[in-house]
């Protein structure tokens, strides 16, 4: 019993004596090199993340670079490129609207006689120019031959009566031959003749109207041998060196128009600058349009009545808005419209842009745009000549517009 226990113990001792120490080196031994790895798998991550954003940090400027057509000198005076700073400024925005030409009614008259008369003569046509006093009809009138008659006989009473003297002749007929003569003068100036004009028994009844001042005779609605009534017109006379122009506007139009409104008339290929005369408040009930009269200065008379004309009014943007011309715009490789930056010198980049109205300026028609980027557009020179030859050098390279 007592060998039977003595060995076991001495058995449990040298196991357990030798198991402790390989037990702990081996423990110690497997430890390290597994620290070991840890720490350089560790520090090979930190390489490969460090690898990774520099990798990262290279392809972010390579599409950056991507992005930008860079120029020489030379290519960008070859191409005539042109590109300038363009700043957000208010704008005179146009709107158009038919019109006609018409004479100028404070400068025309109306040629008709004050009596029943037969048309004798005409001494002008249609569409001479005439002076003032020139003869235009020669009329008879059985009115004017009585009223010439007793101009004439009143003439005669009252030589008589004058050369006697009121004393010898006595102041009734005095009186009355001054009077008789008065009227006799006066029926014949209300029937537009001259009473002082010399008169023979064969001249009665006849008389001449004459222009009252320089102008074209644009119409003349009668024929020789015609009998015309009273205030019938028989001509009218204008002058052409100012005419009135009629804009019809949208009835609902809420354009603000002053004398100053700049305005624009195109007539026939012409381009001629008006002025804002007079504005309708009343709407055509035909139409639905409010009339704009404008007055034209026509020196060379190149214009006429009846001839139609398109009018441009220009009135300025409430707010500050920024133009292009048509060609700063391109169409980028996904359809949408870019206008191209001058980021640095000879390095150009495409912008996206949205487009907005064109309106037609004193030079050529220019665009509205407009950029979720507005500080770029203001910072930055747009190209507004030789677009096209960087978008076709940006096409070349397969440049994506949106890598930014």
């Amino acid at each position: 019993m007592a060998f039977i226990l003595i060995l076991p113990l001495q058995g449990y001792a040298a196991d357990s004596h030798n198991h402790e120490p390989v037990s702990g080196h081996n423990e110690a031994v497997s430890e390290s090199p597994k620290e070991h790895k840890h720490d350089e798998h560790d520090h090979s991550d930190d390489h490969s993340t460090e690898q990774s954003d520099q990798h990262n940090h290279q392809h972010d400027q390579d599409e950056h670079n991507d992005n930008s057509v860079h120029l020489s000198a030379d290519q960008i005076q070859q191409a005539g490129i042109i590109s300038q700073i363009i700043p957000a400024e208010k704008a005179d925005i146009p709107l158009r609207a038919p019109a006609e030409i018409r004479a100028n009614g404070y400068r025309s008259f109306v040629v008709s006689p004050r009596v029943d008369s037969v048309v004798i003569t005409r001494h002008v046509a249609l569409g001479d120019h005439v002076q003032p006093g020139q003869a235009l009809l020669t009329l008879f009138s059985e009115g004017v031959a009585s009223a010439q008659a007793e101009l004439r006989s009143a003439r005669s009473e009252w030589q008589r009566v004058k050369n006697l003297g009121k004393n010898a002749a006595g102041a009734a007929r005095y009186n009355q031959a001054e009077n008789t003569l008065a009227a006799a003068r006066a029926r014949l100036t209300a029937y537009g003749l001259n009473a002082d004009a010399e008169l023979t028994p064969a001249s009665f009844g006849e008389y001449q109207l004459t222009a009252k001042t320089a102008g074209l005779v644009l119409s003349d609605d009668f024929q020789q041998g015609q009998r015309v009534m009273a205030g019938s017109a028989l001509m009218q006379i204008t002058d052409e060196t100012t005419l009135w122009a009629e804009a019809r506007l949208p009835a609902e139009s809420e354009l603000h128009l002053t004398r100053d409104t700049r305005v624009i008339l195109n007539v026939a290929g012409l381009e001629i600058s008006a002025q804002i005369s007079h504005e309708s408040h009343t709407i055509d009930p035909l139409t639905r349009t409010r009339i704009v009269r404008l007055t034209v200065n026509n020196p060379d008379h190149r214009l006429h009545p009846g001839l139609f004309a398109s009018a441009t009014f220009y009135t300025q943007s409430t707010e500050a808005i920024r133009l292009v011309p048509e060609t700063a715009l391109m169409r980028g490789s996904d359809g949408d419209w870019q206008v191209f930056i001058e980021s640095a010198p000879g390095e150009f980049r495409a912008l996206e842009v949205e487009r907005g109205r064109t309106i037609n300026t004193a030079k050529d028609p220019q665009v509205e745009i407009s950029s979720d980027d507005p500080s770029a557009l203001s910072a930055y020179p747009i190209v507004v000549a030789g677009a096209f030859f960087i978008a076709s050098e940006q096409a070349k390279g397969g440049f994506d517009p949106h890598n930014h």
